[in-house]
């Protein structure tokens, strides 16, 4: 997998400057996205708690993600559903990060 750099909550995925060709890769732009949304929701000392949650499921999934119809997005909604179900344990039985 290539290089991913992961942007300040605050920095605009159009205007980052990217790693190498000059271009944002689709599962960087995903991730960042990813990341930027759920910072907003659950504050930015979670990024690399997030980060680490998108990439165990991206391992998960059973799509080779260097296929064409590789969903990048599907990666950040499993992502979420486990963040929504640890958030919604944590009201439970304590703190999930």
């Amino acid at each position: 997998m290539s290089q991913v750099r992961l942007m300040k909550s605050h920095e605009s995925i159009g205007t980052a400057p990217a790693i190498g060709s000059g271009r944002i890769s689709e599962p960087q732009r995903e991730l960042n996205s990813f990341i930027n949304s759920m910072t907003i929701l659950i504050g930015p000392g979670a990024c690399e708690f997030l980060t680490e949650l998108w990439l165990n499921e991206l391992a998960c999934m059973e799509c080779f993600p260097g296929t064409e119809s590789f969903n990048w997005r599907s990666v950040s909604l499993s992502a979420s559903v486990k963040l929504a179900g640890r958030v919604i344990g944590s009201q439970l039985s304590g703190p999930c990060f």
